[in-house]
């Protein structure tokens, strides 16, 4: 990324930010709003709300007039991690401890939901000519966010995940937002349907890439570069597409080395370096990676096949994607 891009990203990060740790809601009742503030105040990629800015600039638009909406996508976000934290056990988030670990799941449910109300507050501010398409688009998206949650939960409980069904799955979970964020820049900005259309694919792209790029790194990095709890879902056999792959390929005696890790009920850095280990060794990272440079290209070749004004942002959003660390 350029000098000048970068200068532009950090105006973009530091402009939703600063309405981020600035929210419009009351200080009482302390029990609702502080917990609301804390999960607002930690510092997350603003991976989402810059997306929908680079989007309304690439269909010829301002971004500042896609600011709000941006920031309600963030928040948004934010009440979804705060849920799936409850849900999945885990107790650190970027960098903090989750908000039921801060304060208690009572009240990390309560400040989940009026984040959502919070939301359609905001989204309701939207200028009238564009906001039964915003509106529309915000609420199939969320939507597809929840269903993707389910479908996640629900692998849980399967024996049987096929590597499509989990497409599948983060299509909706993780796809679904980044795609929206996209779509609402597209939208905000003037975009004709076939742009939107297509930024909306190019969203949809990202995101299988960004959530592919997580599951690598629950085995590849560390706590403190997440700056989230990692392990979980490698010992829980989450059923991400590394580990349905993996699976398949492990001996016999890898096999049944895996069944006495599990049955210890912890895993140690020794064991998430035996697992990383077996994904080399059978090729599962490398085939993990191969598919995200797939998905990371074909992004870029849609950008590049439609006409739009200005793509420089969303093609440096992909790149910092494909070569994130955390």
């Amino acid at each position: 990324m350029d000098q000048a891009l970068k200068q532009k990203l950090k105006l973009w990060q530091e402009t939703v930010r600063h309405d981020l740790t600035h929210p419009k809601f009351p200080a009482e009742p302390a029990y609702l709003f502080d917990p609301m503030r804390y999960a607002l105040n930690a510092e997350g990629k603003m991976l989402r709300p810059v997306l929908c800015l680079a989007a309304a600039e690439a269909v010829g638009g301002k971004w500042q007039d896609a600011v709000q909406v941006s920031v309600a996508l963030e928040i948004f976000h934010t009440f979804t991690l705060i849920h799936d934290d409850i849900m999945d056990g885990d107790e650190l988030r970027r960098g903090f401890p989750t908000v039921h670990a801060a304060y208690d799941s009572d009240r990390a449910l309560l400040s989940g939901d009026t984040l959502l109300i919070y939301v359609y507050q905001l989204l309701s501010d939207i200028d009238d000519l564009k906001f039964p398409q915003l509106f529309k688009a915000f609420n199939d998206g969320a939507m597809d966010v929840c269903k993707g949650q389910g479908w996640d939960m629900q692998f849980e409980q399967s024996k049987d995940v096929t590597p499509q069904q989990y497409e599948l799955m983060i299509d909706l979970k993780t796809g679904a937002l980044i795609k929206l964020a996209c779509q609402m820049g597209a939208i905000i900005g003037g975009g004709n349907e076939p742009a939107i259309e297509a930024l909306s694919r190019y969203g949809l792209l990202l995101g299988r890439a960004f959530q592919m790029q997580d599951d690598l790194l629950e085995v590849t990095s560390s706590t403190e570069t997440m700056g989230k709890s990692l392990g979980s879902d490698v010992l829980n056999e989450k059923k991400t597409w590394i580990w349905l792959d993996l699976k398949k390929n492990l001996t016999p005696a890898e096999q049944r080395e895996w069944k006495r890790i599990q049955d210890s009920h912890q895993l140690s850095a020794a064991h998430r370096d035996l697992v990383r280990s077996w994904m080399m060794e059978h090729g599962t990272l490398k085939r993990a990676e191969n598919l995200v440079q797939g998905w990371i290209s074909a992004a870029d070749v849609l950008l590049n096949n439609t006409p739009l004004k200005n793509t420089s942002m969303l093609k440096a959003l992909s790149d910092i994607i494909l070569k994130r660390q955390n």
